[in-house]
């Protein structure tokens, strides 16, 4: 095994004091790690990385680590906590199940910086022009620099690896499992590359495209979100005699779009007697078509929106979770400093005012909010270092990819292209009829789960471009398959 230089091995050996087991995180330790603000100079400058591990319960078998968080700037330790909540009961025996915030986010020197809550969901804001989106994305990125760039210039994703590694490190693991969603897959990918001898097997589940980053994961939603929208609108359809929302699909989309327009144009439009704004009307449908199960929500706010009809009780309980707290900050501002750190974005606002405008023609729901100029082209200092080639001879650990076949945020030919890139190390599983944004194990497909921990266990994978059926698909599939 590869060992890490001297200079760093102060970090590995840290000792660490895990606290009592912690009931709001599942039963997981907590501990602080430090490890350096700029690998290039370590000792110079440490910030700390906050980590949880629920210790195996039975017959101990290695490190199942867990990636921080699902999307960009969410919490790894209430992804953990979820986790353990759900895994397959074979899972916890066997693995010290270990999660962590991703550096200046949570629990990891939080960094905050007195964003508005509107600023926080700068990633979905939809403009009113080009001109006042400019001034509006300027001013998120000026705000999350304005005093900490001195370490968010330290923020990408080949120092979170590095941080991975120091927490492998101080565990004495030789080698540690991974389990990843969405941003967290192309983590597992690039420490593969970084750290392939320590890395044994991989589960990657809801797959950003290795050809992302960064901005191409905003480009290339529009397209799959008209695709997700328009699906519920079919299964809308097929339950007109409870919503009334239309007998087809289009007479459904026409209802909903006839909602957008009237808060396009400032109608008063409100949803509990809150008014709706163009970024939220649009936000909360990207919210809840991330998972099919809420499908009935989403209709129930729409006939809420169109008839002024009274919510029903799972209706009010989702949106109380989606809203009743405010946006994390520390989140929102490593976020963005990640997506600048990662790779350079154009500096051009002719560039983006062009996509934005073909993009609002083309996909009419989300492209002129996605194509549009976004924070990290105003980022004030480049790069520290380029992105990771993915999927080189140096590369090592063993992957299985997760992809639903209708998954609206990653998409599956993004998957599909994670698993070209890494070639003969990974084996492809559709789960199919399946519109999930992290399949396992929180679908509840029972096959699904069986054959994750099976992966993960034992190292046994299923044959090449493996489908895993839905025995409780909600809609029936249509003819021009996934992707």
């Amino acid at each position: 095994m590869s060992q890490p230089s001297s200079d760093l091995t102060v970090y590995y050996d840290q000792p660490v004091e895990w606290s009592a087991p912690d009931p709001g995180l599942g039963g997981a330790r907590r501990a602080t790690l430090r490890v350096p603000l700029d690998y290039r100079r370590p000792g110079e400058r440490d910030i700390e990385i906050g980590v949880a591990r629920h210790e195996a319960t039975g017959h101990r078998q290695g490190v199942l680590m867990v990636g921080p968080g699902d999307d960009l700037g969410n919490s790894g330790l209430n992804l953990l906590t979820a986790l353990l909540g759900s895994l397959p009961g074979a899972l916890i025996e066997a693995f010290d199940v270990v999660g962590f915030d991703h550096r200046f986010m949570g629990a990891s020197t939080p960094i905050f910086c007195d964003l508005e809550p509107s600023e926080r969901f700068w990633v979905f804001h939809y403009p009113e022009s080009f001109d006042a989106e400019v001034r509006y994305q300027a001013t998120v990125a000026a705000k999350c620099a304005a005093g900490s760039l001195d370490l968010l210039a330290h923020a990408n994703s080949r120092n979170i690896c590095r941080d991975m590694d120091v927490i492998r490190g101080v565990l004495a693991a030789d080698q540690i499992n991974y389990v990843g969603y969405s941003y967290g897959t192309y983590l597992g990918a690039v420490y593969g590359e970084m750290f392939g001898p320590h890395l044994n097997r991989a589960v990657l589940d809801a797959i950003c495209s290795p050809d992302w980053v960064w901005r191409g994961l905003f480009t290339d939603f529009p397209e799959n979100g008209e695709r997700a929208l328009n699906r519920w609108c079919r299964w809308a359809a097929t339950r007109h005699d409870t919503y009334g929302l239309g007998a087809t699909g289009p007479d459904v989309r026409a209802g909903y779009d006839a909602v957008l327009a009237a808060v396009d144009r400032g109608d008063q439009v409100t949803l509990m007697g809150f008014p709706l704004d163009r970024t939220l009307a649009r936000l909360i449908p990207v919210g809840i078509l991330n998972s099919e199960k809420a499908y009935p929500v989403l209709a129930d706010i729409v006939r809420h929106l169109r008839t002024g009809a009274d919510l029903d009780a799972g209706s009010l309980d989702f949106l109380a979770r989606m809203f009743g707290q405010p946006k994390e900050e520390s989140g929102t501002v490593a976020q963005l400093a990640i997506l600048a750190g990662d790779a350079f974005w154009p500096r051009s606002p002719a560039l983006y005012e062009q996509d934005m405008l073909k993009a609002a023609g083309e996909f009419p729901w989300t492209g002129a909010a996605l194509n549009g100029i976004k924070a990290p082209a105003f980022w004030p200092v480049p790069p520290t270092e380029p992105p990771t080639r993915l999927g080189t001879d140096a590369g090592g650990g063993s992957y299985l990819l997760v992809a639903a076949d209708e998954d609206m945020s990653t998409p599956w030919v993004a998957a599909r292209r994670m698993h070209e890139v890494l070639g003969d190390r990974s084996t492809f599983v559709t789960v199919a009829d399946t519109a999930h944004h992290r399949v396992f194990p929180f679908y509840g497909n029972a096959g699904l789960n069986e054959l994750v921990a099976g992966f993960l266990l034992t190292g046994r994978t299923p044959g090449p471009d493996h489908v895993c059926v839905n025995p409780d698909r909600m809609l029936e599939p249509v003819a021009s398959g996934p992707g």
